[in-house]
């Protein structure tokens, strides 16, 4: 016992495995209540982040400087053409790395990143800073890269520059102070994420995230005990099982501790062991003291300042985080993830993955994600960093020494077998979880399960199947106005549709539900009256009426027949028409998009390439001739039809014969969690149209209340609540806590 607690205490690999069992175990016990310790998590995360720029600028300033013009030149040429070869490979495997992902659908609710414009990368600015010191303040890494190199190379120039140097190496030497002091509180950093996240990680979601550990660990084997020493084995004299027989011990302990700087001195005595063992074969000739004086003691430190194959690796996190919340990178986004990524990686991985994440607009908050399987996949990547530091010293020096041999035949069978070997292990990861364990997909139910969120001791209700009678008033009721109709009666009548997600719609059990009808419940409230809610397109008896569901002659009879007084869900306002409804103030905006098979939303990406398009045909289900005119001014060349079915229709007969289905973003957004095979696409530049409700002509009084309160709601965030409940999905208030021990097994708290 006394040699375990020992052993425990003097290996900081193992505590920081302790902390995070502990950490796993903690969120499984206590569930949700371990998210407090996010801040904890997040202090720790900043504390590793702060020395990192500071710690690139020096290190990479000293670690070039010091080279004379000679070295640096050769050096330069020779290692700089294999470090790019290597990362040729590690790129490859990036791009192919989502053939792994399986098929499962996914579906998001309403994000804002669909309408916001495409971020445009400024490459100049990227790379080359006009104020290097601001680069480095808004952490810029790859301008902080350019400018640290640029520094670096100009000092070899220069004389007398050790002392430079010197003051360089002491820095980075005291910033490594810093960092190992901070990796001393791993164990508690490590713990307070891994709690978090188990605390807060629902089942469901882990199911995704296992792809990427099984991903991630399976690559790293095959690039660290087939690619790169079998590449080694194929350019140099070196043997393959002399090349794993000299560097197992350094690759086992690297991966058990995670950590390569510490085998450091392993590899480059074994590279040079490697090295030596082929010179006397090559050139017998070869003078000792050259032999002992091996580039090897300048390239593998010298490598520390670029990112290493098992960082890089790590970039494959994005894509995998894109596809996780079902909005995969397209094909069009991958030079610019990779021409990013690559230079943004010369920093600290998680400083880099969060660039990343905001550049490719994916929920910042997959950073927790992206440490809390850092765990399991540092080890691999560090494995592989070994293998690649190892690849990249042999390589190089042996073409700086004229040992590289080309065998045509032989690197050609190596480059088709690795080739096989890497897709068809992707393959077999994509097809077992694809159709031996595949994910039963249950967005829809996210949808179809909501209940009314802010409605507390709601007024009496009623939904009605058919036009209801007219409202009883007591004898000799003077009736002045529509509001006085509605105070009187003490009802308050909202004509609704049953099929508006998600604004207005049935839901599993049966109730009347959405963002507009939580509205109308707390109108209702406000004003101290009963709710009846009467629907839109049904006669007395309940029966379709053979109608435009939208047609505002319709509407307009509603409401001036006193059947209803205000009509949901809210729609665009429009100057036509205005002689037979009036209109509230817009309470908030929609964007215009468009329902598609999702195979055609790439095509639906902007307005111009729209235009380009022959024979589109586009159904809109209004006959709002206002926004029929934009749309067709918009796509002059477009056969747009107005049609009275509801999108369910639509989809039954598989869209035909239309190519789209015109609606607000919002709404095609919480369709697509019931059609997961569909789209929403948002033609860019977005276009934004002002929403209000639809209220009785020539009713001031009650359109002067009905202002006047939707401006308290705006005001109060109640809006803005409603607005991230229903449309933006933000329903993690209202879920059932996640199960934990403490709760639904001990039972010790409720």
């Amino acid at each position: 016992m006394q040699k375990i607690i020992e052993s425990v205490r003097s290996s900081l690999a193992i505590q920081v495995l302790l902390g995070f069992a502990l950490g796993i175990f903690a969120g499984v016990f206590f569930g949700e209540i371990t998210s407090s310790l996010e801040v904890l998590g997040t202090a720790y995360i900043r504390l590793f982040q702060m020395p990192v720029i500071p710690y690139m600028l020096v290190s990479l300033i000293a670690g070039l400087g010091k080279l004379n013009f000679k070295t640096a030149k050769s050096l330069g040429i020779n290692a700089g053409l294999t470090l790019l070869f290597l990362w040729l490979i590690i790129i490859f495997i990036l791009i192919v790395y989502p053939l792994g992902f399986p098929n499962w659908q996914s579906a998001s609710f309403f994000s804002e990143s669909l309408v916001e414009p495409p971020q445009k990368i400024d490459f100049v600015e990227l790379f080359l800073p006009s104020n290097p010191f601001s680069a480095m303040a808004n952490t810029i890494i790859p301008s902080v890269v350019t400018f640290s190199i640029a520094i670096g190379l100009s000092l070899i120039l220069v004389d007398q520059k050790q002392t430079v140097i010197e003051v360089m190496e002491k820095l980075s030497e005291s910033l490594l102070i810093i960092t190992r002091f901070v990796a001393k509180l791993s164990p508690i950093g490590v713990f307070a994420i891994a709690a978090n996240a188990a605390g807060t990680l629902r089942l469901e979601d882990f199911g995704r995230l296992q792809i990427h550990i099984i991903l991630h660990g399976l690559i790293s084997l095959i690039l660290s005990f087939w690619v790169l020493p079998g590449l080694i084995s194929v350019l140099t004299p070196i043997k393959y099982k002399d090349i794993i027989k000299e560097i197992r011990a350094a690759l086992v302990t690297a991966f058990a501790i995670a950590n390569l700087l510490v085998v450091l001195p392993i590899l480059v005595d074994a590279c040079k062991k490697l090295v030596d063992n082929i010179r006397p074969q090559t050139d017998p000739d070869a003078d000792q003291q050259e032999i002992e004086d091996s580039p090897l003691d300048v390239i593998i430190p010298a490598s520390f300042n670029f990112p290493n194959m098992g960082k890089l690796l790590s970039l494959a996190f994005i894509p995998f985080a894109a596809w996780y919340v079902g909005t995969p990178l397209t094909p069009s986004q991958y030079p610019t993830f990779v021409a990013t990524g690559v230079p943004v990686f010369f920093a600290d991985g998680t400083l880099g993955t969060t660039f990343m994440l905001s550049l490719f607009k994916i929920p910042t908050n997959m950073l927790s994600l992206y440490i809390t399987v850092e765990v399991f996949t540092a080890r691999f990547g560090t494995l592989l960093a070994g293998m690649y530091t190892v690849a990249l010293g042999i390589i190089s020096t042996c073409a700086m020494q004229g040992l590289i041999r080309f065998n045509k035949r032989k690197l050609i069978r190596f480059t088709i077998i690795s080739f096989l070997v890497t897709i068809l292990s992707l393959g077999s990861v994509h097809f077992i979880f694809s159709y031996i364990f595949p994910q039963e997909y249950n967005k829809n139910e996210l949808l179809t399960n909501l209940k009314l969120f802010r409605v507390r001791d709601p007024q009496a209700s009623k939904v009605y199947p058919e036009l209801p009678p007219r409202r009883q008033l007591a004898a000799e009721t003077e009736i002045n106005s529509r509001l006085d109709l509605i105070k009187n009666s003490k009802i308050l009548r909202v004509g609704y549709l049953d099929n508006a997600y998600p604004l207005s719609y049935i839901n599993n059990e049966g109730e009347l539900v959405g963002m507009d009808v939580e509205m109308s419940h707390i109108l209702s409230k406000d004003l101290g009256v009963n709710l009846e809610f009467v629907p839109l397109g049904k006669d007395d008896q309940g029966q379709n009426i053979e109608q435009d569901l939208l047609n505002f002659t319709q509407l307009a009879n509603l409401l001036d027949n006193e059947d209803c007084d205000l009509i949901i869900p809210g729609g665009p306002l429009f100057p036509s028409g205005e002689e037979e409804i009036d209109f509230s103030h817009s309470f908030t905006t929609r964007s215009v998009g468009f329902f598609v098979r999702s195979e055609l939303k790439s095509k639906f990406s902007s307005w111009q390439s729209l235009q380009a398009e022959p024979n589109l045909r586009i159904a809109i289900p209004t006959s709002n001739s206002y926004y029929i005119a934009k749309i067709r001014g918009l796509l002059p060349q477009a056969e747009l039809t107005t049609v009275n079915k509801s999108i369910t229709d639509f989809l039954e007969q598989d869209f035909a014969p239309y190519d789209a289905f015109a609606f607000s973003a919002e709404t095609a957004s919480a369709l697509t969690l019931l059609y997961p095979s569909y789209a929403v696409a948002v033609p860019q530049p977005a276009i934004k149209f002002p929403v209000a409700y639809i209220l009785p002509e020539n009713t001031s009084e009650l359109s002067d209340v009905v202002n006047v309160w939707l401006k308290l709601k705006q005001e109060d965030g109640t809006i803005d609540s409603l607005y991230n409940y229903w449309v933006k999905g933000d329903v993690q208030s209202t879920l059932k806590p996640r199960w934990s021990i403490i709760r639904d097994v001990l039972h010790w708290i409720d």
